[in-house]
């Protein structure tokens, strides 16, 4: 499981509290930039992922930091600015009604993207005529044309 903070501020931060190890040796964290596969050049667009080990109990800031990103219950938690956030979504009406939201949207995105990758299983196959791609996988006809064009 992995639970995920993100930074609003511009700077693109994630930060990461992995129940297991992210890698074999015991560090508490991580930190890695992204870079372009190619050129292997760091991107430099101010995106930083940190990923802080899961299994880190202690009684120092990072202990209590992964305590608080893979706790439940916002009672328990000693950082109050996370406590703030996470017992706002949880026992408001207004918390609750963004996370609903939120959700939905997950699902929906979800949705579209086994929709997608069922039409592409079908146009790779190449049996099926486009009108019956559309009906199987939910796409509309012009999608399922759109998409044909992006894979040739």
């Amino acid at each position: 499981m992995t639970t995920s903070l993100q930074n609003c501020d511009g700077r693109g931060v994630a930060v990461n509290a992995r129940r297991t190890r992210v890698r074999r040796n015991s560090q508490n964290v991580y930190a890695y930039e992204r870079v372009e596969k190619k050129s292997s050049k760091i991107l430099g667009d101010g995106t930083h992922i940190i990923y802080v080990n899961g299994a880190t109990k202690s009684a120092t800031e990072i202990g209590r930091l992964v305590h608080d990103l893979l706790c439940r219950d916002a009672a328990e938690m000693y950082f109050d600015i996370l406590k703030r956030q996470v017992n706002k979504f949880k026992n408001s009406d207004e918390g609750r009604h963004v996370m609903c939201k939120a959700m939905e949207k997950i699902k929906a995105e979800g949705k579209r993207e086994t929709m997608l990758a069922t039409a592409k299983r079908m146009l790779k196959d190449g049996i099926l005529a486009l009108k019956d791609i559309a009906r199987y996988s939910g796409l509309s006809l012009a999608q399922v044309k759109k998409l044909q064009a992006s894979m040739a």
